[in-house]
């Protein structure tokens, strides 16, 4: 069995997986999955009221996570999607609590499409979103803050997981962070996409 079936079995089964992306090695399982989500968290030693971005393969997933797309979210995903382009939506009702945020009343959710093969094949394969947390402990600095290589992941963080892919370098900046549940978007983390409001 190759890799990257490999990993799309244990997504489906609920395990974690590092895999590449466009941005940074991320920290991925199925973001439908609750008990996979939180064994997530714990090893990253991430607060519980801070939901990971997801990533999605087309449509149907996106409809999974969200309420409304917007004209103007719409616009942006069709100039930098797939890409390193993260989306703060309103969210779909039912979603586990560790995916979302509120604001001003409004459920949120962060998706993006990917453009790595990798990243868009575990998404495609398992049929399901997953998340897109980078490949490092909660807090992290220097290299393993933004993973570029495998190297930069910490051993003791590498064992932690089912299974670790090799994408070789990757980008090295983060996906840029998009709010548009408001009538004017705002960016929330400027990174690998330059953009203006």
């Amino acid at each position: 069995m190759s890799d990257l079936k490999q990993a799309i079995a244990i997504i489906r089964r609920g395990g974690l997986v590092i895999y590449p992306t466009e941005t940074l090695y991320g920290l991925g399982c199925d973001a439908t999955n609750e008990a996979a989500l939180r064994r997530l968290f714990e090893i990253k030693g991430r607060a519980l009221t801070q939901p990971p971005p997801l990533l999605i393969a087309g449509e149907a997933q996106l409809t999974m996570l969200v309420a409304d797309v917007s004209p103007t979210a719409r616009e942006l995903m069709a100039q930098h999607w797939p890409g390193a382009l993260t989306l703060i939506l309103p969210a779909q009702e039912g979603l586990s609590p560790l995916l979302t945020s509120e604001a001003n009343g409004v459920k949120t959710i962060g998706v993006r499409e990917s453009g790595h093969a990798i990243a868009r094949a575990l998404c495609e394969g398992a049929g399901v979103p997953i998340v897109a947390t980078s490949a490092n402990f909660s807090g992290a600095t220097g290299n393993a803050a933004a993973p570029r290589i495998l190297d930069d992941i910490p051993a003791d963080f590498k064992a932690l997981v089912d299974l670790v892919l090799d994408g070789g370098a990757v980008g090295g900046a983060p996906s840029t962070i998009v709010d548009c549940t408001s009538a004017a978007p705002r960016v929330l983390r400027r990174g690998a996409i330059e953009l203006d409001f």
